[in-house]
């Protein structure tokens, strides 16, 4: 029997080996074809547990749910899954001028409680301007080391020891009384009295320029809080704000109206100003309009600031505090 069996094993083998070779190809390919097939079967399985497929399926179309993923950190896409909800401006958001990448969950948040109705440039500007968290839990010293750009508002301050190094005197012909203001102000000031005068018969003055931590408590005692900044708040004591009114306007409500008011918006950065609380901005504002309230940032920024219709707050927020290396090009 032994025997017997053997012989047919090797009738078998010299069967294959001479007449069926041509069965190796097909199994190899059959073999390879099993072998695909399960990997791709895992692959499926390993993707049903992305967050790419995770987002898909909180009904982002399939591309969005690639854009998301390659823009957004891994806890992002947590977070963003953990929503368990199609977010329509989640899309919208990435692709805006002035996105933060770190700033998407407050974007979306924003978005989620908001009742005013805001647009999405405001929901970008409100979150990026830090208008959605509490200013008094948030606030933090400003960053004097950025000089002409340092930003001081309702959530960054000043300590009460800090004193510009720079402090020029204004000449009679352009204050009040006696001004001072950091050297490049009172330079760049002079320019601009003269450019107004000439273009609007308006003569310019400067009524308010450093304020000391110390002057800035009595002013604060003195005047309406909504125009005034709690003293370490205030631009003043950078020595890069001035208040500028005109001898035909010396009233600084109606400056705004007047023609060298109307001048000034339109000019004052060809000198390195910018209207610090502009009116269509406000409400990102720690402050109200205030037309006579000027800030010294250069003329490079004043005019970027100018160009793309932004604030100070918008523009350290996203050329300053974000690498301005990752800045998109494109126009708001």
């Amino acid at each position: 029997m032994q025997k017997r069996l053997e012989h047919l094993k090797r009738l078998f083998g010299q069967w294959t080996d001479r007449d069926n070779r041509w069965l190796a190809v097909p199994c190899t390919f059959a073999a390879l074809l099993v072998l695909l097939v399960m990997v791709k079967s895992c692959q499926g399985i390993v993707y049903n547990f992305s967050n790419e497929c995770k987002i898909y399926k909180l009904g982002y179309p399939i591309e969005d749910a690639r854009t998301l993923v390659a823009v957004l950190s891994e806890e992002q896409e947590d977070s963003l899954i953990a929503r368990q909800e199609h977010d329509t401006i989640a899309i919208p958001v990435i692709r805006a001028r002035y996105f933060i990448p770190d700033n998407f969950d407050r974007y979306l948040a924003f978005h989620k409680t908001d009742t005013t109705g805001a647009t999405l440039d405001d929901i970008i500007a409100l979150v990026n301007v830090g208008a959605d968290q509490d200013r008094v839990t948030n606030s933090v010293p400003s960053d004097t080391s950025k000089g002409t750009l340092m930003l001081v508002n309702g959530r960054h301050y000043l300590d009460e020891h800090y004193t510009p190094d720079n402090l020029s005197t204004f000449n009679k012909n352009c204050c009040y009384e006696n001004q001072k203001a950091q050297s490049a102000v009172v330079d760049a000031f002079v320019g601009l009295q003269q450019a107004c005068e000439e273009q609007t018969d308006a003569h310019l003055m400067v009524n308010s320029a450093y304020r000391s931590y110390q002057d800035q408590i009595g002013t604060y005692k003195r005047n309406d809080k909504r125009y005034v900044a709690v003293p370490g708040y205030s631009e003043h004591q950078t020595g890069y704000a001035i208040d500028v009114t005109s001898l035909q306007h010396p009233e600084k409500w109606s400056f705004g109206k007047s023609k060298e008011g109307v001048w000034m918006r339109e000019h004052c950065h060809e000198y390195g100003f910018i209207i610090r609380y502009p009116e269509k901005q406000s409400h990102l504002m720690a402050y109200s309009y205030e037309p006579w309230h000027m800030r010294y940032v250069g003329t490079d920024v004043a005019k970027r600031i100018h160009d793309e219709g932004i604030t100070f707050d918008e523009y350290y927020a996203y050329y300053i505090d974000y690498d301005g290396a990752h800045a998109k090009p494109q126009s708001r």
